[in-house]
């Protein structure tokens, strides 16, 4: 039995994707998609480049403190934070608290205690500028503060953040942890963790 031949008169016969006019259109809209798609996410990473480039950003510079560690005193310290960044930072805000961290390690957290000191509002950070923060313990150091202190088996930390805007009007944030564990010097170092900057 012969085979049936296609009849070039039925239009179901016909398929559309079997046209040579179709299939370049097709293809010619499918690559103009996807070169508008690759544009538009490669002006987004130049962008974000760009804002990255010439943001503002805000770190500990350096963190000193007076003592002595030793009963009914008070310890102050005093933070300088500089804007390394190109632009300012604008709106910023700056908190920090200091403890007597009863332990000689530190806890398993992911993240250091909420602080409940206000938030002191220190406006823009120019470009290469330095703002100084000073603070005390709440209250003079206790016997056993001052004791426990001496022996290094406690510490004084300084826990912060500090909130700003960029140019660009992206939020940014700075943690920071300090600690005192070398009674022979006045600086603070960093903490082994809860130090970010973004």
């Amino acid at each position: 039995m012969a085979a049936q031949e296609e009849d070039p008169s039925h239009p179901g016969r016909n398929r559309w994707y079997k046209s040579p006019v179709y299939v370049v259109s097709g293809c010619v809209a499918f690559l103009a998609f996807v070169l508008v798609v690759a544009f538009a996410i490669h002006s987004l990473m130049l962008k974000r480049a760009h804002q990255a480039a010439e943001r503002a950003w805000v770190k500990v510079q350096d963190a000193t403190i007076v003592g002595p560690l030793v009963q009914h005193n008070v310890p102050r310290a005093t933070i300088l934070f500089r804007n390394t960044g190109r632009s300012p930072a604008l709106t910023t805000s700056i908190r920090l608290v200091m403890t007597v961290w009863t332990s000689n390690k530190f806890p398993d957290w992911e993240m250091p205690p909420k602080l409940t000191t206000d938030a002191e509002s220190v406006g823009a950070i120019d470009p290469g500028s330095v703002v100084s923060q000073a603070l005390s313990l709440m209250t003079p150091l206790t016997d056993e503060q001052g004791m426990h202190l001496e022996r290094k088996d406690w510490f004084i930390v300084i826990l912060g953040a500090v909130s700003y805007l960029d140019i660009f009007d992206n939020p940014h944030e700075t943690e920071l942890c300090l600690i005192w564990r070398d009674a022979h010097s006045e600086r603070l170092s960093p903490c082994e963790k809860w130090n970010d900057a973004n």
